[in-house]
């Protein structure tokens, strides 16, 4: 399936996708909107029925991405009808976006003779690719950002400016690193010794396995020894912290200021929350899931939903934070019971 060009319509947009439209073909889309905002010329998407209150206060001329079951044949809208209409709208989405502003190798990039760049790879000015580097077919590696000694880039992937790659550090493919993140830092790995504290030489890398997104500002630690690996289709926030010889399993999710200590261990789909912190050599199972600003401070099971400090399952926590409530009251009452036994026991 292609990129779809904007300015289009509707009717090209229900061709890309084989979906069937309901209204006119030749309605223009010129943007995207939400269901509550749009107006003509936008395109929208409706997957629940809660949604549909707000078909009355689009435009006329809006396009609707939606299922059948919540079309309004009462309105003046065109629908386009597919299965998952989030993850169409998701798809038009990344056409919608311009794409790079240069095709090729910058004559302006600084790129080391012994480094080798597919010659279908796109290398922005002052970007710096170092000796021994790799970078992929169809990789975009865009203005400043850095390419460390060794290391690898797969096919297709994006890495944005100010990123920064450090040696050895090794990207699958169709991978994307937003923007002033830097993979490879030296792990924190401190030996307390008689002249105080002394900095373990952090000699492994850093594994990104393919299609996993990486946000803006994070930092994710080289092995100390060995590697810390971020699995298959994972997905980090902004500003998360990989601490060294992690080893994050496939289709993970760590929302914006998650924290992993060093050798952590996620298994396959956990999700984090912002500002999760868990501890060094602490594994968490399969599917888990971790509400906002809990801290992990030992293992956890797969499967099962977790809040608060330390971490314990949702019910528990949510059951336990009823009665920190109600602490004061409690401590108040105990005063006065504390009175009474006294005056009695004084009598």
């Amino acid at each position: 399936m292609g990129m779809l060009e904007f300015p289009t319509t509707a009717g090209k947009i229900a061709a890309h996708f084989n979906a069937t439209l309901l209204g006119d073909p030749n309605t223009p889309v010129e943007g995207l909107n939400s269901v509550q905002n749009a107006s003509r010329g936008n395109l929208c998407f409706l997957s629940d029925k809660k949604s549909t209150q707000f078909l009355e206060l689009l435009g006329i001329g809006a396009v609707v991405l939606t299922k059948k079951e919540f079309v309004r044949d009462d309105l003046s809208l065109t629908y386009i009808l597919v299965d998952e209409p989030k993850v169409a709208f998701a798809q038009v989405a990344k056409s919608f976006m311009p794409t790079t502003q240069w095709k090729g190798i910058s004559d302006k990039a600084d790129i080391h003779p012994r480094a080798q760049v597919d010659p279908l790879a796109h290398i922005g000015p002052f970007a710096v690719v170092c000796d021994g580097a790799k970078v992929g077919p169809h990789t975009v590696v865009h203005p400043h950002a850095y390419v460390g000694q060794g290391v690898q880039v797969g096919a297709q992937c994006e890495i944005y400016p100010q990123v920064v790659l450090l040696v050895h550090v090794v990207i699958g493919d169709r991978v994307r690193v937003l923007p002033g993140s830097v993979l490879g830092s030296d792990g924190f790995g401190l030996i307390e010794g008689a002249q105080g504290h002394l900095e373990m030489p952090q000699v492994g890398t850093v594994v990104i396995e393919d299609d996993v997104r990486i946000g803006a500002h994070c930092t994710i630690d080289r092995g100390t020894l060995g590697e810390t690996r971020i699995g298959k289709g994972s997905k980090l926030d902004d500003q998360v912290h990989v601490g060294h010889n992690c080893i994050i399993g496939k289709n993970s999710i760590l929302c914006a200021q998650v924290g992993l200590a060093g050798s952590s261990i996620l298994e396959e789909g956990v999700v984090l929350a912002g500002q999760v912190g868990v501890g060094d050599h602490i594994t968490i199972g399969k599917g888990a899931r971790v509400g906002g600003q809990t801290g992990v401070t030992a293992n956890l099971k797969g499967g099962e939903t977790y809040f608060s400090t330390p971490a314990m399952p949702l019910r528990q926590a949510l059951r336990s934070h009823v009665y920190f409530r109600e602490l004061p009251a409690l401590a108040e009452r105990i005063k006065v019971i504390e009175k009474e036994i006294h005056g009695n026991a004084k009598t």
